[in-house]
């Protein structure tokens, strides 16, 4: 490559004198010789010596890193205190389902979004061996037992048919606590302990 020439042009308006790199080069296409000019300066007319154009830098634009400040405008996560959240969200569930059971399925929430066993245990009011068996239960995908709600359950199952059973037993010769049992069970579909009827008959002040 042939070293660039440099050549110079006065702009007729203003009289300034501009100096050009001019760089030849073959155009296979076109089959003839042409050139690149840069400008370079322009002449400063009292000196006659060039003056180099200035290289403008492209503005940068700033980068935001971790340790950029926040904005004062920037909104701010308020952290809450999560119990009376909760304490509502039992309140609901127990128009649907036993205290018992809405325990656990706030529990499985908590459990997981990654809250430590103890934590989950104050917040819902569990134990936290019960918290730990629910998180047993759901690592093995055991959701028929979760939902499956023991004694708990039964009781106020009981008690909204106390009065009924009450009356059953007075009208009719029950002998045992495992006949009463099984008369709840034909009559109203779930199981009862023998310990459990044992309770209500004291409770009613009979004897079976």
């Amino acid at each position: 490559m042939k070293k660039p020439n440099i050549i110079y042009q006065q702009n007729k308006k203003s009289g300034v004198v501009y100096a050009y790199e001019d760089q030849p080069y073959w155009d296979p296409e076109k089959k003839q010789s042409r050139s690149h000019r840069k400008m370079i300066g322009k002449i400063d007319p009292e000196t006659g010596k060039l003056v180099p154009t200035r290289v403008r830098k492209a503005k940068e634009s700033p980068i935001k890193t971790e340790d950029t400040p926040k904005q004062a405008n920037e909104p701010q996560i308020n952290l809450i205190d999560p119990m009376p959240i909760i304490r509502e969200v039992l309140i609901f569930l127990r128009f649907f389902v036993c205290e018992t059971l809405a325990k656990r399925i706030v529990g499985m929430v908590l459990i997981a979004v990654g809250v430590a066993d103890n934590r989950v245990a104050e917040l819902v009011g569990l134990c936290e061996k019960s918290v730990k068996t629910l998180k047993k239960g759901l690592e093995r995908g055991e959701f028929d037992s979760i939902f499956n709600v023991g004694g708990g359950g039964r009781k106020r199952k009981l008690i909204d048919v106390e009065g009924l059973i009450v009356e059953e037993i007075k009208n009719n010769n029950y002998h045992s606590h495992q006949q009463i049992a099984d008369m709840v069970y034909e009559k109203y579909g779930f199981k009862v302990s023998l310990p459990v009827i044992g309770r209500l008959l004291k409770k009613t002040e009979l004897r079976g």
